[in-house]
């Protein structure tokens, strides 16, 4: 065994309890309020993004940050609100679409539209069950 294996086996394990701790952290966020719960989200991932050397979504997470201070739980509602709203609007589409198609009677193009629909579906219904 070489003189530097322990202290990778150290390096290795600190990394780990480091994602542990993280992983509980984020476990621990959906008990807050919903911007308190979306910050603690955001420093879970910041700090996985940081042990992982992402630098992109470093950025990205950051720029995250800086946006939810300046946000309330109101605020989170309404844009939950309105992607629902669109996302229904998106269903309906789908659904008239689906109609006009199963009209023509080709069942590629069928099969085609009622996978849209299960997709446009499946958003909303994340959308419904996603946190704050």
């Amino acid at each position: 065994m070489s003189p530097r294996s322990p202290s990778l086996l150290v390096a290795l394990a600190s990394v780990f309890l480091f994602g542990v701790s993280n992983a509980r952290a984020a476990s621990s966020c959906d008990t807050m309020a919903p911007c308190a719960a979306k910050a603690c989200r955001i420093d879970a991932n910041l700090a996985q993004a940081t042990t992982r050397g992402d630098t992109k979504a470093q950025a990205s997470l950051e720029r995250s940050k800086r946006e939810i201070v300046r946000r309330n739980d109101d605020g989170l509602r309404q844009e939950r609100k309105v992607a629902l709203e669109q996302a229904q609007r998106r269903i309906d589409q789908r659904t008239q679409e689906l109609k006009q198609v199963q009209a023509g009677g080709n069942t590629a193009k069928t099969k085609k539209a009622e996978q849209k629909l299960d997709s446009a579906r499946k958003t909303y219904a994340d959308l419904q069950t996603a946190p704050l």
